[in-house]
């Protein structure tokens, strides 16, 4: 890992290859039921050209749950996308069509690649209804690339343990997804994608290398940090990175904690529908033909049996 003693700190091949900030934006607030969530992305807006695949990424939570009372979104259907879940406090269960059906605890990360079309239902898990407590996470939806949406559905979840993890003296990196510093994440999508959870001690900072023909925006969990040419970033702000280098430099005013997002650029046309992001609008009526069909799997049995 390249660290450095202060954001002004480099030389001048660094410098040629240091990207430039394209915007801070700030989340819109909105609930979700009760929870509360952080919109950063919404699907449509105007900034896909520089955070895709990321379609969607929303901070939920924190939520506080009562014992006995579980959160819970119905068994639902996708098309075309990867919904993602990483959690931060409590815990999760995830049950889908295929036949998946696992709880999922702090600092897992599940996956659920929708393909062609599939059902999940999400809820919080047996260690919150049980006990009650804190519900904290990210979700976002990746873009499946065009040629691939009709590819076979599926999910997986990987657990804290099983994530690779680079660390020195400045700071820690949680490789979720994609490849830094030599590090691979063992999970694999249909698309390169980059998903970094760095801590980043006070006064330190970190170059980290990305591809330059990828795109590349970071997300603040906690902390301020200092990027670009001396913009300061606030808890809940992401910043978007032209690709115009292939170093992020960011440089941590108090001990932080960010994501490092982004991956291969999608700027093809789709058409997004509610739960389906698809190529065109004859696809998108077809996917509502085959979900009322059944064809995406059983409601009954994706939601299983409920607590309440």
């Amino acid at each position: 890992m390249t660290t450095g003693n202060s954001a002004s700190t480099s030389g001048s091949n660094l410098e040629r290859s240091q990207r430039s900030v394209f915007k801070i934006i700030g989340p819109a607030i909105s609930n979700m039921g009760k929870m509360s969530l952080k919109k950063i992305i919404n699907g449509g807006d105007s900034y896909q050209n520089y955070t895709s695949p990321f379609f969607i990424f929303d901070e939920f939570g924190p939520m506080e749950l009562a014992k006995g009372a579980p959160f819970r979104v119905d068994a639902h259907p996708h098309a075309g996308i990867i919904p993602t879940t990483y959690l931060f406090e409590g815990n999760a269960h995830h049950r889908d069509s295929m036949g998946n059906d696992f709880q999922y605890e702090a600092g897992d990360f599940i996956q659920f690649t929708s393909g062609r079309g599939a059902l999940h239902m999400e809820e919080t898990g047996d260690g919150l209804f049980e006990n009650g407590g804190t519900f904290h996470g990210i979700q976002s939806w990746l873009n499946i690339p065009s040629g691939l949406k009709n590819s076979e559905p599926n999910a997986a979840h990987f657990r804290k343990e099983d994530i690779e993890i680079i660390s020195d003296d400045k700071a820690m990196i949680r490789v979720i997804l994609g490849e830094v510093f030599g590090v691979r994440s063992q999970t694999r999508l249909l698309m390169p994608v980059n998903y970094w959870h760095v801590t980043i001690k006070e006064g330190a900072t970190v170059e980290l290398p990305i591809d330059p023909q990828h795109n590349a925006f970071i997300y603040l969990l906690k902390g301020q940090l200092v990027v670009g040419n001396g913009q300061t970033v606030r808890e809940g702000h992401a910043v978007l990175y032209e690709r115009d280098g292939s170093v992020l430099r960011i440089h941590a005013k108090t001990t932080s904690d960010l994501l490092v997002l982004g991956g291969e650029v999608n700027n093809e046309s789709y058409v997004a529908a509610g739960p389906f992001v698809l190529n065109n609008e004859k696809e998108v009526r077809q996917a509502y033909a085959d979900f009322k069909a059944g064809k995406y799997g059983d409601i009954d049995q994706t939601n299983g049996k409920r607590r309440l």
